[in-house]
């Protein structure tokens, strides 16, 4: 089914579920994202921060035991090398003040001379090592008289470092989280959020109507900016195909009705056929002209060669002329039609694609009678209505064509003895009685299938067909000398009597010319004439 595309579609996001069309929003999900991994990121960074934060502590821590331990060095070197018990368990003392100390053994030689502090470390538990500061002489650097050797509180130094490093991961999480939601708030509002607008007002734009896109404001010489431009320049193009499409459309539509109507009610048959010589359609007029159903009938083929009678294929032959040349061709079809005689159709074929043709028909029965009528006029005499010689020659030819092995044909010239008296003597009107009166005598005697035609003056020719013998012939011209001698009537009382000569022509043979035909009976026709009228003559070889 075709969509209109004026129509607005439904909004798709009716009926959804909150959830679905917040999975659905691009700018929820990229929001969502952008969270997700920068809070992800942000706690992998504070993680690593905290770890490398707490070494980096402790190393301080330990540097800054080595440096306490560099400032009683003296004083410690000094109650060493005069073995002062006191002075040296005064510098003990004084450095376990320090947090980070827990143990402090001041040495003279392998003689103990202070120890403070918790004498029972575990050694498990400690995570830093001790420190041994070597005590040189006071007098003599390089003489050594004692060590000073300290012990870190691990414990403390462990819970300085690990509140440190907490304190510095709750600052970059707390930074983390800023920088995470300024750059989400600049990506929802500079990025997603005009990116959403545009798509929604899109979504319920009305194409065609001239609505355009407004500009997301800010955004003028930005890329939405020129994708808002790009997207209204494509609207009114889109908007400009449409008014172009909707106008080809009733423009196809007005000439379909046209085609429609004249289709209807066309004087003309309009076909289309295959090939193969099957109807595929047809309008009224072909339909009622060859008794076809008003419309196509899916369930059966019609033959247009057999409606049209062709039994000589000259269908077949105009369709294979069509579509070889791909030019229309044309032909007349004569058709038997009720008990009026024959229809006589113009058939034009156009090629088309798909080895489709498509026909046009016309009756052109009344030209085709006219035609006759007229061929039929220029070969009749108009004062007896018989064949002239132009009818008798015409006819003469297709009868010799016709001419069937085991037949004959015999051609009489027949030229009236003593018509030029009456003419003289009775004038012309009498004259034109018997020649009337000789024409009817001349049709009533040979058959009608016979030929009988006056070729001028008072010289008539008879043509006998599918004579079995010359004995009919030399029968019929005997007859035609006595019909023809009897008076004729020439009105006011007056009567006329002739003669007739009459030469005969026979042949069995078709290919025998007319013309020389005519010659040898009007020879035949003049021997009769010198031998004393009013008789009949044989050619020589009839």
């Amino acid at each position: 089914m075709r969509t209109d595309p004026l129509t607005r579609p439904q909004d798709a996001s009716a009926g959804m579920a909150p959830s679905r069309r917040l999975g659905a929003s691009v700018v929820w999900r990229t929001t969502l994202l952008i969270l997700f991994f920068a809070g992800l990121v942000g706690i992998l960074v504070a993680l690593a921060s905290t770890v490398m934060v707490a070494r980096e502590e402790r190393q301080r821590m330990q540097q800054s035991l080595v440096e306490l331990m560099e400032t009683v060095e003296r004083t410690a070197s000094v109650a060493a090398f005069a073995r002062d018990e006191q002075l040296a368990y005064e510098v003990a003392r004084g450095l376990l003040r320090n947090g980070t100390v827990s143990r402090v053994v001041i040495r003279e030689g392998d003689n103990e001379l202070a120890a403070v502090g918790e004498a029972s470390v575990d050694t498990r538990t400690v995570t830093l090592p001790v420190l041994t500061l070597a005590l040189a002489s006071p007098f003599d650097p390089s003489e050594r008289v004692g060590d000073l050797q300290l012990w870190p509180a691990s414990e403390r130094i462990d819970h300085d470092a690990g509140a440190y490093s907490g304190y510095i991961a709750i600052i970059l999480l707390v930074q983390v989280v800023v920088v995470v939601l300024a750059v989400a708030w600049v990506v929802l509002n500079v990025v997603t959020r005009p990116v959403k607008k545009l798509s929604d007002d899109l979504h319920q734009l009305k194409v065609g109507s001239g609505e355009l896109i407004v500009l997301p404001p800010g955004h003028r010489n930005d890329e939405i900016g020129r994708l808002t431009e790009d997207i209204n320049s494509l609207i009114g193009r889109t908007g400009d195909l449409l008014a172009a499409e909707r106008d080809m459309r009733a423009q196809r539509e007005e000439s379909e009705r046209k085609f429609r109507l004249l289709f209807e009610s066309a004087q003309t048959g309009i076909f289309t056929l295959d090939g193969e010589g099957v109807l595929h359609d047809w309008n009224p007029w072909f339909s009622r002209m060859l008794g076809l159903p008003a419309h196509g009938d899916a369930a059966r083929r019609y033959a247009l060669g057999a409606l049209l009678g062709d039994d000589t294929s000259r269908l077949d032959a105009l369709m294979v002329r069509a579509l070889s040349d791909q030019r229309p061709a044309a032909a007349d079809f004569e058709i038997p039609h009720g008990t009026a005689g024959s229809l006589w159709l113009h058939l034009v074929l156009n090629p088309m694609p798909g080895n489709l043709m498509q026909g046009i028909v016309n009756d052109v029965t009344e030209q085709k009678r006219a035609e006759a009528s007229a061929i039929a006029m220029a070969e009749r005499d108009p004062l007896t209505g018989l064949l002239n010689r132009r009818g008798i020659e015409h006819r003469l030819g297709d009868a010799l064509a016709t001419l069937r092995p085991d037949t004959g044909l015999a051609l009489m010239v027949v030229d009236l003895d003593g018509f030029k008296q009456v003419n003289d003597t009775m004038g012309h009107d009498a004259g034109d009685r018997v020649l009337v009166a000789a024409a009817r005598h001349l049709e009533a005697v040979v058959r009608r299938t016979d030929l009988v035609a006056r070729i001028g003056g008072d010289e008539f020719v008879v043509v006998l067909c599918a004579l079995e013998s010359a004995d009919t012939a030399r029968f019929i011209a005997s007859k035609i000398v006595s019909t023809l001698a009897r008076p004729v009537d020439c009105g006011d009382g007056q009567s006329a009597t002739i003669g007739a000569s009459v030469g005969v022509a026979y042949t069995a043979t078709p290919a025998d010319a007319a013309d020389k035909l005519m010659r040898r009976a009007d020879d035949a026709m003049y021997e009769a004439k010198r031998a004393g009228k009013s008789q009949f003559r044989f050619a020589a070889g009839s």
